[in-house]
């Protein structure tokens, strides 16, 4: 039985148009914007033409299909994409990402979409060169579904033939309550289009006559107007509250600029722009079970070192249920890339989750929040997280930039932490979102009920010196930009305790609106700002519970040898193997953890010191008998060219399983001691496993002419 509970918080913002002026001057500046844009994105749209001209016909007629509704970050994605494999899961994924109810069998909204497809190619098609879901009807058919009505003008002799569509708006997208849309067929032959109001004016609409004099806008709306009064109104503006002629313009226009783009409000795109990132890691069983989420990232310093703190929140999460126990397993993996896309720090571990009824219940409304932290060295870093769950076989992803600077440079404040509540920290371990013994309850979302106080901590930097008269000063700004700031406080250099923290005394939100809002905190002295930094949060229309329930791991504090290890691995992966080795022996002058001494080995392998990386991993080897050492020992021995010990460690190795690398190792090996047909068989199973390997096919080819 498969349990699923879901937070949905809502939240209730003002839509409304505005007034022409200011608007009106924006969309001509808009329109300017566009048309630089189109020149500019010539050899772009070319490069997508060359890319559908080679797809096969089912993805191209995909992507015809899929034009009204598909974002411009998945087609980015989608146009990346190398193998019909990649292209069949991130399809999958597609359709599944707009299924209202991921809980039934059926996708309501492909059922519905590729009726509106079926819909336009059977009434679209007639008189046009091209399929009906291909037309400017079928385009708007497919976006916008069914209109409420639908009425059809074809057989007037004073109008082009032409169609009115009523629709009710999607007022969180920005619509208006309804709205029309008006198709004509010009000449009255040919495809029908859509008709601009503004831009056109319903002349365009009416048939000329020798016999009629000039038709001006006025004369064109009586001649609609006989027709039906509805159209004629229509053909004015498409906002049917809307009649006089000074806005038609920019009200239709409006209309139809939001139409165009509801995908983008519409459809999350997060699980394509980390497509490319996570789908060499996703089963095939999972690829199309993609759970939205929320998740955030900021970096504090925790004795001296820089601190990654994260948390990632699945929109969902499905336990499977037996006898009133909840369980759900995962699997989390963490990468970190630098800037050249080299991996400086990556692990992989399993989370289970187990719940009675009682905590079941209890959690039921919360969102669940996994929480954890872990140390980098200054750089500039992509971070990506996968977190699958094995129970449900979904997952859900992240991905982020991150830059920490050296020491001598960045912020002179940290992150600020908005945050629910705190407690004291239990036994001076570390979790994440803990300072100083305090254990801070924060959402990756950052939204607070009216009924909350909104509480902001953030650390001061050791370079920054306030003397006694400085001040705290916090500014709460909604961000519509309407009107001066919502909330200021102002607080005395009494808030920043010994340790250079900042802890402000909780806002009240009681008295603010809805809305999203945005909080600088500056630190002030004299009538020089010293340093400052902002976040955004969103203050909720409904006390609605918001803090996460949350599952973090819990640490020993620095210089703990699982920080200290994480530290040199990332030394070792940037290559700096001294900087490695000094962090190692000082960890192991204290301990004999097992992961540090081979990280050791293959730094003094780094190093070219193959005699210490061989005392090294044989110490361990010969009380672990660990596969890896054997790897080491294996290569350090070649290092010395002592080609014999080296050969006893690899058929060992290859003994237990059969990798590529032993394998060219070993032949290596085999040639030094002058056995070709060995290396020759060693050489062509490589080949048979893995066939890109130009060097060894190079090498191959070279032995079999001697």
């Amino acid at each position: 039985m498969k349990i699923n509970f879901k937070l949905s918080l809502a939240i209730n913002l003002e839509s409304r148009f505005k007034k022409a002026g200011p608007v009106f001057f924006l969309f001509v500046a808009a329109t300017i914007l566009l048309a630089s844009q189109v020149i500019a994105g010539f050899p772009v749209i070319q490069k997508e033409k060359d890319y559908i001209k080679n797809l096969a016909p089912n993805y191209r007629e995909w992507l015809e299909i899929v034009t009204p509704i598909i974002t411009g970050a998945e087609k980015e994605v989608f146009f990346k994409l190398k193998t019909d494999r990649e292209r069949d899961r991130f399809i999958a994924m597609f359709w599944q990402v707009r299924d209202p109810d991921r809980e039934t069998k059926e996708n309501e909204f492909y059922k519905d979409y590729l009726e509106r497809v079926r819909f336009a190619d059977e009434h679209f098609s007639l008189g046009s060169a091209r399929r009906g879901c291909l037309s400017e009807r079928g385009y708007y058919y497919l976006l916008l579904g069914k209109p409420l009505e639908r009425s059809i003008y074809a057989t007037y002799s004073d109008l082009w033939p032409m169609e009115l569509w009523f629709y009710k708006g999607e007022e969180q997208y920005n619509l208006p309550p309804y709205f029309y849309l008006i198709f004509y067929q010009p000449e009255g032959v040919g495809d029908y289009r859509l008709y601009y109001p503004g831009l056109e004016g319903p002349e365009k609409l009416v048939i000329p006559s020798l016999t009629r004099e000039t038709i001006n806008r006025s004369k064109a709306t009586e001649i609609i107007k006989r027709v039906n009064a509805e159209l004629a109104k229509a053909a004015l503006s498409y906002l049917p509250e809307d009649q006089s002629a000074n806005f038609s313009s920019l009200s239709s226009q409006t209309i139809i600029a939001a139409v165009k783009s509801l995908p983008e409000k519409k459809f999350a795109t997060a699980y394509a722009r980390n497509y490319l990132s996570y789908k060499d890691l996703i089963e095939v069983d999972y690829s199309h079970n993609y759970i939205d989420s929320s998740a955030a990232v900021k970096v504090f310093k925790q004795d001296g070192l820089n601190f990654v703190h994260w948390s990632l929140e699945p929109d969902k999460i499905n336990f499977s249920e037996n006898q009133g126990l909840y369980s759900a397993i995962y699997e989390l993996t963490v990468r970190v890339e630098n800037k050249s896309g080299q991996p400086v720090l990556s692990w992989t571990e399993e989370v289970p989750l187990r719940l009675n009824q009682q905590q079941f219940e209890t959690h039921a409304r919360q969102r669940l929040a996994f929480q954890d932290l872990f140390p980098l060295l200054p750089g500039d870093y992509k971070l990506m997280f996968l977190l699958k769950n094995k129970t449900s076989r979904d997952f859900t992803s992240f991905e982020t930039a991150i830059s920490i600077p050296a020491e001598s440079s960045g912020s002179l404040l940290s992150p600020l932490l908005f945050y629910h509540s705190f407690s004291e920290a239990k036994d001076k371990q570390l979790k994440a979102f803990t300072f100083n013994g305090h254990e801070f309850l924060v959402s990756a979302r950052n939204e607070f009920s009216p009924a909350e106080k909104l509480s902001v901590y953030s650390q001061l930097d050791q370079r920054l010196v306030l003397g006694d008269k400085a001040i705290v000063k916090l500014i709460l700004k909604n961000m519509d930009g309407s009107g001066p700031a919502s909330l200021e406080k102002t607080f005395g250099r009494e808030i920043i305790n010994a340790q250079g923290e900042v802890w402000c005394e909780p806002l009240d939100l009681s008295q603010l609106r809805p809305g999203y809002y945005q909080l600088e905190l500056s630190l002030i002295e004299g009538d020089k700002i010293k340093a400052a930094q902002k976040d955004n949060l969103i203050i909720l229309s409904a006390p609605l519970l918001t803090a996460p329930w949350v599952y973090a791991r819990l640490h020993q504090p620095p210089p703990a040898v699982e920080w200290m290890r994480m530290l040199a691995s990332q030394h070792f992966l940037q290559g700096n193997y001294l900087e490695a080795r000094k962090i190692l022996e000082g960890v192991l002058a204290n301990s004999q953890d097992q992961a540090s001494l081979l990280l050791l080995a293959k730094t003094f392998y780094a190093l070219s010191d193959y005699r210490q990386s061989l005392a090294t991993a044989l110490s361990l080897y010969e009380r672990t008998r660990d596969r890896e050492a054997a790897k080491i020992i294996a290569l350090d021995y070649a290092g010395l060219k002592d080609w014999k010990p080296a050969l006893v460690y690899l058929d060992e190795l290859l003994s237990e399983a059969t990798e590529v690398g032993v394998l060219n190792l070993a032949a290596e090996a085999h040639l030094h001691l002058g056995e070709k047909d060995q290396a020759l068989a060693l050489l062509e199973k490589s080949l048979s496993l893995i066939p890109d390997q130009p060097e060894i096919k190079a090498k191959l080819a070279s032995l079999r002419k001697k």
